[in-house]
């Protein structure tokens, strides 16, 4: 029996000229934090990205419409 488990991807999509966004971490409401939202930024360019809120918890960013 494996000693990990997989947990389900936290994803968010942001609007074409967004750059900076603030967004709560959906593992720190779960686990009761009392602050699950943080920002972040994205470059214009790019279209994906993966950012952590403050407790170390992964988001991947997506870009939509492009």
């Amino acid at each position: 029996m494996a000693s990990w488990a997989i947990l389900e991807e936290q994803a968010v999509w942001i609007s074409q000229r967004a750059t900076g966004f603030t967004i709560v971490c959906e593992r720190c409401a779960e686990l009761g934090e009392n602050f699950p939202s943080f920002s972040a930024t994205i470059a214009l360019d790019a279209l994906r990205s993966t950012v952590q809120c403050t407790h170390g918890h992964r988001v991947r960013i997506e870009r939509e419409g492009r």
